[in-house]
């Protein structure tokens, strides 16, 4: 950590932001070696790029959109690299071919969303520097939900609508069928889980859980098994609250650390 902070000093942001990405592709490299290539690209560091992906391939396009109840969107990939490369850093088109640039940082859906037109819904990946993202995907609005997504490129325009991720009761309202809420921990790894609790401000300042939730299809069962056992989502949202309590802690550490550097 302190030489992060050193390098932040010392380096321009493109410079820093190379080392970091060396140390994230020395972590995923075995990982990811055998599902692709690993290149020096020039001007950004260490990239990977995918084998034996679809034709016409572009981040984001295989796999399905799933609602989650503390992170809303969540993209449940059906490639190889998926869980990793789909949820950690940034994509960048070269010649022709998908690049992933590695990334600390996890983010159940890092995509901007856009409306091409009435009915519709599309996303491509976040952009990797500053500019505009490509490589949309276009659905129907009421098929978002679908497990099959009937995904159809987009051309890059710069006249696209960007927009705010859809909301669950739109799709509703558009005719589309109401996705299953499901808890970010049957899809994420507890790392995952943990880092997004960690890094997301919404949840930081207890405002994780989306607007929209379905009612609950009946009461909830007694509690069954030894005492002091409950279900999973019961232990999930326990421990979302001890990761506050311990989120608030440290900034309050972090605050008499300062308190102490000044006197």
């Amino acid at each position: 950590m302190r030489r992060r902070l050193f390098l932040a000093i010392l380096l321009p942001a493109p410079a820093l932001a190379q080392d970091l990405r060396q140390t994230l592709a020395r972590q995923f490299r075995d990982q990811l070696k055998p599902l692709g290539v690993w290149d020096e690209l020039p001007g950004l560091g260490p990239g990977w790029r995918p084998d034996h992906v679809p034709d016409g391939w572009r981040p984001f396009s295989s796999g399905r959109w799933r609602w989650t109840r503390e992170a809303g969107w969540y993209w449940q990939g059906d490639l190889p690299f998926s869980a990793l490369a789909e949820h950690r850093g940034r994509w960048r088109r070269i010649e022709g071919n998908w690049w992933w640039l590695p990334g600390s940082r996890f983010d159940p859906a890092p995509v901007a969303w856009a409306a091409p037109g009435s009915g519709q819904i599309a996303w491509a990946p976040l952009a990797s520097e500053e500019g505009m993202p490509t490589g949309w995907s276009v659905v129907p609005l009421t098929e978002l939900t679908l497990q099959a997504l009937p995904v159809s490129p987009l051309a890059d325009a710069h006249g696209l609508r960007r927009r705010a991720p859809p909301d669950p009761a739109e799709i509703e309202a558009a005719g589309g069928r109401l996705p299953e809420a499901v808890p970010l921990a049957s899809l994420a790894t507890p790392e995952d889980v943990r880092a997004w609790y960690a890094t997301d401000s919404r949840s930081v300042f207890g405002i994780g859980t989306p607007g929209f939730r379905p009612p609950p299809p009946g009461p909830t069962p007694a509690p069954t098994g030894p005492s002091g056992t409950d279900d999973a989502w019961q232990a999930f949202d326990r421990q979302h609250r001890l990761d506050l309590l311990e989120a608030e802690r440290r900034r309050e550490l972090d605050r008499e650390r300062d308190r102490d550097r000044l006197r």
